[in-house]
């Protein structure tokens, strides 16, 4: 019998590791059974949201408008998302040596009207994150109502990927990209694998 959150990488992945190794994105769907999804996306409704701020601590909505709340031992779905995310590493390691240490994440929340704006999840002289991700927690979610991730991949080729429910979208952290306006509230779950043992 699987455990909560058990899921196996190789199969979701193998098939398209070749081409994330050229383009640094990838995308899987259908990631986890209907019953972890359900407890992931009731967590991520009733915690506590902070405005999230820029790197050097301001907040500026022009440029990113989401909240967020990070996992940690108050969030026990979270955390059982991010055991999932360590094995997710620990296939990264093995197929290419990644040199992945630590994993963190965090809900985050977008109102209609905001997105956030061209940005690499390592900030300039960093280079902590390895792989980024994105989960998606929205029911019934149409290209009308926004909020995409806009990705420029190794190649220089625009992606842009609806926020789908139960999508995990995958990308080299140092890849230029965008959440696009939405206009319904989005919510999911901001992810990073690093090279270090976290902050």
């Amino acid at each position: 019998m699987m455990t909560a959150f058990d899921i196996d990488w190789h199969t979701l992945i193998n098939q398209k590791l070749d081409d994330f190794i050229a383009t640094g994105t990838m995308v899987i769907d259908d990631v986890f059974a209907i019953q972890d999804l359900t407890i992931l996306q009731a967590e991520s409704g009733f915690i506590d949201y902070k405005e999230a701020k820029l790197t050097h601590g301001e907040r500026q909505t022009k440029i990113r408008g989401d909240s967020i709340r990070w996992i940690d031992e108050s969030c026990p779905v979270g955390m059982a998302y991010l055991s999932a995310i360590d094995e997710l590493g620990r296939y990264f390691n093995q197929t290419l040596y990644a040199g992945i240490r630590s994993s963190e994440a965090h809900y985050a929340c977008y109102p209609p009207g905001f997105g956030y704006q061209w940005h690499s999840d390592n900030p300039k002289g960093r280079d902590e994150r390895v792989i980024s991700a994105v989960f998606y927690l929205n029911d019934n979610w149409s290209n009308d109502d926004g909020g995409q991730i806009t990705v420029i991949n190794k190649a220089g080729n625009t992606t842009q990927l609806t926020p789908q429910l139960n999508r995990l979208v995958i990308f080299d952290s140092n890849l230029q990209h965008q959440v696009e306006i939405t206009n319904r509230q989005r919510f999911s779950i901001a992810t990073w694998l690093r090279r270090d043992d976290g902050v």
